[in-house]
């Protein structure tokens, strides 16, 4: 199985797979991402003919065809627009022009399955595991802090060994290194290493210097660096880039990394379907919606560009009754004795589990008589709801890996390696 894809510009896709004798290169040129369209209204007049020839016409499409799938987990399947387009790079814009069609005679447009990431886009529509099934070779690559980003590296520490000296040197030091190793994933302190390297290579007229395992390509920027606000704070987000053949970890924009290992890691790789790549890259809610789409892939459930169904209706006494939250009682100030403390185990999820809680299934309406949630009268149906699918793998390893942990700290003479093995696994979920 891949454990890094990489998509050219002029369309083919490359595979890299991690075996005993080093890693192969599968190389394909049928692949095209899919897109869906279909009236938001599902009441609405459903002939895609129209549409289907507008984008038939467009010379970035692949092909259009009319198919079923279900817009929501709340609809049976319906006629939707397909969308196949010749390159990944397009998918977005192309998606773009259905919102742009306001006048359009089946009404308003929804777009489905469009931002999704690029390697996991390929996983999801071509049904690869991402999941190495050998052992990944790493190097990693550390520039000191005083070192200024974009500027030539007159240190830099390759695989722990400190490195110093005019460009040639800390470029061949690399080169060796890369060589040595097979190299299969490049953890590096910052990703402005890969085009720096790049830039001191061209300089010093390195011209044999490359990081890549693909000769016509030494690296690319898949996003640049931008700043965010989120819950009032302003955060950071440093460049992204891809060196074909390897996967890369930026320590300085990994999660998941610096709470675990590389075997942590992989073992989300192998319950969202991201490869390791965007998998060091994401956050924990990004890795839970990829499991969540990969269990509406399954039913057939299309994933919207953005949501557009709003929260029903309430009256003001509703909104008062449902939105209780959760209350803290301070203690008095002192020393107390008798104190006891509760930890609930996953206490949400558990909740979502054993009560059914999914949007599917809330206030359905073949239970209209049922009043399930105390207080408001809402009914939960009887049918398992598809979060309780995602989350409930989830909550048993992780119960079951908690376990593990204490059972090996119980005995006489714990094995330190199989503790570390078991502690790197992230426990969504806690």
């Amino acid at each position: 199985m891949p454990f890094t894809i990489v998509f050219l510009a002029d369309g083919r896709v490359l595979e890299w797979e991690a075996t005993e004798g080093g890693a192969v290169v599968t190389e394909r040129e049928d692949y095209t991402p899919r897109f869906y369209v279909a009236p938001r209204d599902r009441d609405a007049d459903n002939d895609l003919t129209p549409l289907r020839s507008l984008y038939d016409r467009h010379p970035d499409v692949a092909a259009a065809e009319v198919t079923a799938r279900r817009p929501s987990f709340r609809r049976d399947d319906e006629r939707v627009l397909a969308v196949d387009v010749d390159h990944i790079d397009r998918v977005t814009a192309l998606a773009r022009k259905a919102r742009q069609l306001a006048e359009y005679p089946v009404g308003d447009l929804a777009c489905f399955n469009v931002d999704f990431s690029r390697e996991f886009r390929y996983c999801l529509e071509t049904g690869v595991d991402p999941t190495p099934t050998t052992e990944l070779s790493t190097l990693r690559l550390g520039v000191p802090l005083s070192e200024t980003a974009g500027e030539a590296y007159d240190e830099l520490a390759v695989d722990g060994e400190t490195v110093s000296g005019p460009p040639a040197a800390v470029l061949t030091a690399v080169q060796t290194a890369i060589d040595d190793h097979g190299l299969d994933v490049l953890v590096c302190s910052t990703s402005d290493i890969v085009p720096t390297l790049y830039e001191m290579a061209e300089t010093a007229g390195f011209d044999e210097f490359t990081l890549s395992r693909w000769p016509d390509v030494g690296y690319q920027q898949l996003a640049s660096r931008s700043t965010y606000a989120s819950y009032g704070q302003v955060g950071h987000s440093p460049a992204r880039y891809n060196v074909p053949g390897r996967a890369i970890v930026d320590e300085s924009n990994t999660y998941f990394y610096g709470e675990t290992n590389l075997d942590g890691i992989l073992d989300l790789v192998s319950r969202s379907k991201k490869p390791v790549q965007e998998t060091a890259w994401a956050s924990i809610g990004n890795v839970l919606t990829a499991i969540q789409i990969c269990e509406a892939h399954d039913r057939d459930v299309l994933v919207p560009w953005n949501s557009w169904r709003h929260e029903r209706y309430k009256t003001m006494g509703t909104l008062h009754d449902a939105d209780r939250g959760g209350f803290i009682f301070a203690p008095d100030v002192g020393l107390h004795d008798d104190v006891h403390e509760l930890d609930f185990s996953s206490l949400y999820p558990n909740i979502i589990c054993t009560q059914n809680v999914s949007p599917d299934v809330i206030r359905c309406d073949c239970h209209r008589h049922c009043e399930d949630v105390p207080g408001l009268g809402y009914a939960i149906c009887d049918e398992r709801g598809y979060l309780v699918d995602v989350l409930q793998p989830i909550i048993d390893d992780r119960d079951e890996i908690k376990a593990a942990i204490q059972r090996e700290k119980q005995r006489d003479a714990p094995d330190q390696e199989r503790l570390e093995e078991l502690e790197a696994v992230p426990l969504l979920g806690s």
